[in-house]
Formats: structure tokens, sequence, C-alpha cells
């Protein structure tokens, strides 16, 4: 990932934009983890860069008007802490990790933010949503499957249950910029089959991810 990185030497618009007092503490969080879990040293640009995302993320999804939102394996929960932050109620954040949610709860009491974070195993026990509510899906991972069997999952289970669905898909260790694009184009055309408006569009120019906005 840090190949396909292109820096540039600013705080990220959207992370400073909508939490102008805190972004560095939301960083310091972040970096806090990274280390905890014992990974290699992260380039501080990148991880500017995936914050952004996930800010950037929930600032477009608090434009749907949705009456909720559920991100599952939320670790730290940026895009619902985002839709917390800009004033949508029912957000619901959910992950396995109890480590990461305590990150997670840190941030939401630092940020003052309204939002529910749940422990909980998603494949035990699947959230149900109303129609007018939104699962999210920030790059989506689990312990039991492997990345690309979560991701399939959960696109199956929207296009069969008729579910609206946010998902930024992961970018594998074996994907190039074509295969991740294509793999988002299939996951769109899938979701168009059945009846959702889809938005496939990449978030920024640093880093090739896209977000999938599915709706009904």
């Amino acid at each position: 990932m840090d190949k396909l990185l292109k820096v540039r030497n600013k705080v990220p618009n959207y992370l400073e934009a909508i939490f102008p007092d805190d972004w560095q503490y939301i960083l310091r969080v972040y970096k806090g983890f990274i280390s905890s879990t014992g990974s290699k040293v992260v380039n501080e640009d990148l991880l500017l860069i995936l914050l952004e995302i996930g800010v950037k993320f929930g600032q477009r999804l608090s434009r749907l008007k949705m009456d909720g939102f559920v991100e599952i394996g939320c670790g730290l929960a940026i895009p619902s802490l985002t839709l917390a932050r800009l004033g949508n109620t029912g957000v619901k954040a959910i992950d396995i990790d109890p480590k990461i949610l305590a990150c997670a709860e840190d941030l939401k009491n630092r940020l003052g933010c309204e939002l529910e974070i749940q422990c909980s195993d998603i494949f035990e026990n699947r959230p149900k949503l109303e129609k007018r509510e939104l699962l999210i899906a920030e790059k989506p991972a689990s312990y039991k499957k492997s990345i690309l069997e979560v991701e399939y999952n959960i696109r199956n289970r929207c296009a069969i249950e008729g579910q609206n669905l946010a998902l930024i898909p992961s970018y594998l260790g074996t994907d190039t910029m074509e295969s991740y694009s294509e793999r988002c184009e299939k996951y769109e055309k899938k979701l168009r089959q059945v009846g959702f408006k889809v938005e496939n569009k990449q978030i920024c120019e640093q880093l090739p991810f896209r977000w999938l906005i599915a709706i009904k």
C-alpha cells in the first residue's frame, strides 16, 4: 500500500474540516492502536489518508438522509463517528475486537458523539436493518473468513434481502489497480441487477480505494 501512496504534505481536507480541534488526537489514537498490535511502523502520511477516507465516506453517507446506520467490522468506527459528529442519529458501530472498540469508545467520549458501540460477532448475531437504514462496511475483514468471502457475503446478503449498502472493498496484497477496479465493477453490476442504484467512485487520488453505495 505504501508503494501506491501519492504523498502530499498537508492535513487531509475532510479530516481537518470536520474534526478541526481533534484530528491530531484521532491520529495519535490510530497510531497507538497500530503500534499495540505489533505491526511495523506505518507511514504517517498513509495513516492520514486512511483516516481521510473514513471521514469522507461518513460525510458522503450523511448526505443520504437515512433513518439509521449500522457499521459492521467498524474498527475505530471513523465513518460512524463522522456521521454522529454531523448530527445523524441512530448510528451503531459493531466489531468483535474489544481492544479496538476501547479505542473507538475513547474517540467517542473525546468527540462527544451520540454513537452506540457494540461488541458482537456479526456472523453469529446478524444485525437487523429497517428499510431506510444503511449497512456500512469499510474494508471489512474477519478472523473466520477470507476478506473476499466477507465481501461476497455482505454483498450477496444485501442483494438478496434488499438492504441498503455502503461498502469500501479492501485492497488485497494480490490486487493491482486494475483487478481492484474490476472487482468493484462486478459488485456494482450484481447490485444493479437486483434493482439498486449504485454509486461506484474512487475516494481520493492518493490511493485506489473506491466506495460502492447501493440504495433502493
